[in-house]
């Protein structure tokens, strides 16, 4: 994400000016830590931009099936209507840090590179942090992140995992997307998971068919992270004695959360989704509605250069039909 360097206040002593100009050019090159939260949060949620105060995000119905009539007879009247909706409201988020008079004026070239470097790694890890804990809080309709609670609801008013995701039409009857199984030591649960959500029903009742292509594991999940590395990529199936082929090979990428841990947990949880249902029924959204904006100005009582960043973000979700969760505490125990 580009950084913006707002106009200086205050940046008046030559000294000071050279030396903001640096610590600016610090924070274009940051990377000292080697998780890459751009990456984790492009392969999972759709990244937009806006220029609005928030996203609403609607649905329609679809048709029904044609039907046959006897001959001459009229067309059976059909129609679309709307369906569910989600407003993403955008929230700002402010970071201040402070670089003294005196490790200016001593030019401590180290001191200052690491909180510029540190400040601006704190804002690509609290994107991917917002984004991680809604989506694995998701269980709920809410999580509290930043010092605030934060909506993790889909757009049918459900937790995004819920065992009772309703229709809209009548008679169309409610689905999971939550289960208790543990992923297991072969691809038999992840295969099974991936045939329900082709088979998740539109609001009118219909079948998707979406195919799942993507897990997202737990960062010390190194058992299940090991073995999806292996369903990826072995010719023949994992976790038997057969020489079976793998039909899982190919079909899957693996993503791993950085600030997702299972420690402490029962069991580890995972998430499968499908990559082109994420898309399409604009499942997990994430707005960049201000990239970073950086502006620095001069303490007038202790001549102090503070460096105050500022940024807003909308994150949520629409249609929960794009992801599953496994090995969930609660949920839909398949037997």
């Amino acid at each position: 994400m580009a950084i913006i360097f707002a106009k200086n206040s205050g940046v008046n002593e030559g000294l000071y000016k050279v030396q903001d100009a640096v610590i600016k050019s610090w924070m274009t090159d940051y990377d000292t830590e080697k998780n890459d939260y751009d990456a984790y949060v492009n392969a999972v949620f759709n990244v937009k931009t806006s220029k609005q105060f928030g996203e609403k995000l609607g649905s329609t119905t679809e048709f029904g099936d044609f039907e046959i009539v006897p001959e001459g007879g009229n067309a059976i009247q059909d129609e679309i209507q709307e369906g569910f909706d989600k407003l993403i409201v955008h929230e700002q988020l402010l970071k201040k840090f402070t670089v003294t008079a005196e490790m200016l004026e001593d030019n401590l070239v180290d001191d200052m590179k690491t909180g510029a470097e540190g400040f601006v790694r704190s804002y690509h890890r609290s994107r991917a942090a917002e984004a991680s804990a809604l989506l694995t809080g998701a269980t709920a309709t809410s999580v509290k992140w930043g010092g605030k609670v934060l909506n993790t609801a889909a757009n049918d008013g459900k937790a995004l995992f819920a065992t009772d995701h309703p229709g809209m039409k009548a008679g169309v009857g409610v689905q999971s997307n939550v289960f208790t199984n543990a992923l297991g030591t072969n691809d038999e649960m992840l295969y099974r998971l991936a045939n329900i959500g082709k088979n998740f029903k539109n609001q009118s009742g219909q079948p998707m068919g979406y195919e799942f292509d993507t897990i997202v594991l737990p960062s010390d999940a190194y058992a299940e992270i090991r073995l999806v590395e292996k369903i990826i990529a072995s010719t023949n199936q994992v976790g038997n004695d057969y020489n079976d082929v793998n039909v899982s090979k190919g079909k899957w990428k693996l993503v791993v959360d950085p600030l997702w841990v299972s420690a402490g947990l029962a069991k580890t949880p995972y998430i499968i989704t499908s990559s082109r249902a994420n898309k399409e029924l604009r499942g997990a959204m994430f707005y960049d509605r201000l990239p970073l904006k950086v502006r620095s100005e001069i303490d007038k009582d202790t001549w102090n250069m503070d460096y105050v960043g500022r940024y807003r973000v909308g994150v949520g979700f629409n249609d929960w039909r794009f992801a599953i969760m496994g090995g969930a505490s609660a949920g839909t125990q398949l037997s």
